[in-house]
Order: structure tokens, then sequence, then C-alpha cells
């Protein structure tokens, strides 16, 4: 049986469940040098990658939070924050052009 082992887009190393099933060792250490997507019935339906990749992923995550679960202390900072002088350098960005 040919296994087709491709490469979509710039570093997905795309392999079909089967083969990933039986060469797992191969493929997680291939996840430690790039991504490998599994693929299921030809559709990639995950992608396997490295502990430190999923770290630095998950440290680009943003937390959304509503005004009203905010504490008293965190609200009170925000109300009297204040710009850099760095930032208020930068006002006159956001002037109308003169017009002629």
């Amino acid at each position: 049986m040919k296994v087709e082992v491709t490469m979509m887009t710039d570093n997905l190393l795309t392999v079909p469940a089967r083969e990933v099933a039986s060469k797992f060792g191969y493929y997680t250490d291939e996840a430690l040098l790039h991504p490998v997507g599994i693929q299921r019935h030809g559709t990639t339906r995950v992608v396997m990658i490295s502990h430190k990749e999923y770290l630095r992923l998950l440290g680009r995550d943003r937390q959304v939070l509503l005004v009203k679960d905010l504490d008293d202390e965190t609200l009170e900072a925000i109300r009297n924050a204040e710009p850099s002088g760095r930032s208020k350098a930068l006002n006159h960005l956001m002037d109308d052009p003169p017009t002629r």
C-alpha cells in the first residue's frame, strides 16, 4: 500500500491517521521540528505540534473580561491611568489636516 504524505501550506506535513498510528514515534519526533497534520478520510482534522510550540501559542491567547468582572482596585487603576509622555507626543497624529 502506498501512503501519501504531503506538505500543505508552508511547513504542515500531512499524514493519514493510519500512517501516524503505525509510526507514532517517528511522527512525534517530526512534530518537534514542524507541525504534522493528521488526516482522516483525506481531511486534516488535527495538527500535532511540539509542547514548546503549544506553550508559545498559549501565551499568545488573549483573555477577555467584562467590566462587571473587574475588581474595584483594577477599575480605579484604569480610571486614573495616564498616558506616558511618549504617547502624549503622538497626539498630533490625531489632529485633522489643515484645510486650504
